[in-house]
């Protein structure tokens, strides 16, 4: 029996793509003015005809590929590109695709827009940008409950943090992501955040962590006195090189060890973590060592007798995790417990594959997930992580 069958499922990971003029539409004159180009250009010669195949889509000029697109939702990323995927950058038409999957909610991130001003020199570009940015998000899920926005946040400035996200709030942004590295001299659990945890908190908004956070494999590691050419596809904006997926973990892990031992967890007890497009593999040893850290250092460290529980138990508590199809997340699930993982699709990207569901059912089935584990996975975790 398919797991879909009498089940709420809520996706924890998909995207939009953002077209041409997208952000700037949001923006003010000073920010669409100064926005940078992006580790991905959308102006680049090669994606004239992409895009201009999807507004012909969008404009009813094709209706065979909208039919071909509704039919085989998951479609392989050949058949169609992200531009031309339904509901990729056309509200209505998402909150369909939402009822052809058999979603009942979905959380949305942006794909290329935060790379446009996060970097940015100027603090005003900076936290335009963001407002912007979360402008644009809440905009595209205002008509649907269903559609769930995630708006950015950038830490570069603990008070400007504040009004920008204030602003989010405000417009109803269901999730903020954040940059996972330390910014500015501060580790992520410097006190200087603290108003923010709070204002999460008190609005029952989670904190999210999703792939692009962090830094991945240094670029030094990179230079191996050898030249070596990547094939890339130019319909793709994943920027994820073979380096990185090894180790994108990393910078997430230094992330959430320094929330649980420096006390923010403790401080708010109800602020949620997402970590989404990341994987999972790397979660059960990072609970042992989390834990071993307190256990067998804790002694040299007198600020770690503050805490009330083990790191595992804050991490079982408040974080929650969305694992790749093409992990075992049956052997996650059954090294992590059932109060962590999340389900996810990641549409419309690639990387979410032909058949999420089907990805997971096997890997899950594999382990014969009770009943009460695949309710948690597929809905539970998501609608605590939400406040829902």
């Amino acid at each position: 029996m398919s797991h879909r069958e009498g089940r709420v499922i809520h996706d924890a990971d998909s995207h939009i793509i953002e077209g041409r003029g997208w952000l700037e539409s949001y923006a003010t004159e000073y920010v669409k003015d100064n926005l940078d180009t992006g580790v991905f250009d959308l102006n680049m010669p090669a994606l004239d005809p992409i895009i201009e195949a999807a507004d012909k889509r969008l404009a009813g000029q094709n209706p065979e590929l909208t039919a071909a697109l509704k039919s085989d939702i998951f479609a392989h990323p050949g058949k169609r590109n992200m531009w031309s995927a339904y509901g990729a950058v056309e509200k209505r038409e998402r909150s369909d695709a939402l009822s052809i999957m058999g979603v009942t909610s979905q959380l949305i991130f942006p794909s290329v827009g935060a790379g446009r001003f996060a970097r940015s020199k100027d603090l005003e570009v900076v936290y335009g940008g963001c407002d912007a940015l979360n402008r644009g998000m809440a905009d595209f899920c205002a008509d649907d409950t269903q559609l769930k926005s995630v708006g950015y946040l950038s830490l570069r400035d603990p008070e400007r943090a504040q009004t920008s996200l204030k602003l989010a709030l405000e417009l109803g942004i269901n999730a903020i992501w954040i940059g996972s590295d330390a910014v500015e001299g501060r580790a992520p659990s410097h006190i200087a955040y603290d108003p923010l945890w709070a204002m999460m908190e008190e609005a029952g908004v989670p904190v999210t962590l999703h792939i692009g956070s962090g830094q991945n494999m240094p670029s030094v590691y990179m230079n191996t006195g050898v030249e070596r050419v990547l094939a890339g596809n130019i319909g793709n904006i994943e920027t994820t090189k073979p380096k990185d997926l090894p180790v994108i973990h990393h910078t997430i892990e230094r992330w959430i060890t320094c929330m649980i031992f420096d006390g923010v967890l403790e401080r708010f007890p109800k602020l949620k973590i997402g970590i989404i497009e990341l994987g999972a593999n790397w979660v059960p040893a990072s609970l042992m060592n989390l834990d071993m850290g307190v256990s067998l250092l804790g002694k040299f460290d007198q600020s770690l007798k503050k805490l009330s529980m083990k790191p595992s138990e804050y991490f079982e508590r408040q974080i929650r995790v969305a694992p790749l199809h093409t992990e075992n997340t049956g052997w996650i699930l059954k090294n992590v417990g059932k109060n962590i993982l999340m389900f996810n699709t990641d549409y419309p990207h690639p990387e979410g594959g032909k058949d999420p569901f089907g990805d997971f059912e096997e890997s899950l089935d594999a382990v014969e997930a009770s009943t009460e584990e695949l309710d948690r996975f597929y809905s539970k975790n998501y609608e605590d992580y939400l406040g829902l």
